[in-house]
């Protein structure tokens, strides 16, 4: 059964990444400051949120309340995936904002204006 699950979620998961708009931004030669605990493969199929509504709340509560959880937009469509984790980069929010991004100030990274998670239309 849960082999079933596993080749289930894997497939949703290739199936989104397929009907991705444009190719995923390279991973960031940045780290994360903390370092992610181990996961098994299994545990790698497993949504960022479900994990993270118990080891960052805080996080989990900006995202699930901002128009982005409302919406569903996950996590791994700004930050890549466990093995590709990165920070996003004015790039990344291109591919769904496009007529934002062509408005916006080139020097500045969308997250200076617009809070990060809250995405609240300008930052306090």
């Amino acid at each position: 059964m849960k082999t079933r699950l596993g080749i289930l979620l894997l497939g949703l998961t290739a199936l989104v990444f397929a009907c991705a708009p444009q190719k995923a931004p390279a991973p960031s030669a940045e780290k994360p400051a903390v370092a992610h605990p181990e996961l098994s493969e299994d545990e790698k199929l497993i949504a960022c949120s479900e994990c993270h509504k118990e080891a960052t709340p805080e996080v989990y509560e900006e995202w699930f309340k901002s128009r982005h959880g409302l919406a569903m937009v996950k996590c791994f469509q700004c930050h890549g995936t466990f093995e590709t984790f990165h920070e996003p980069t004015r790039e990344t929010c291109r591919t769904c904002h496009s007529n934002a991004y062509d408005n916006c100030p080139k020097d500045k990274a969308c997250w200076e204006c617009h809070s990060p998670h809250f995405f609240k239309k300008h930052a306090e």
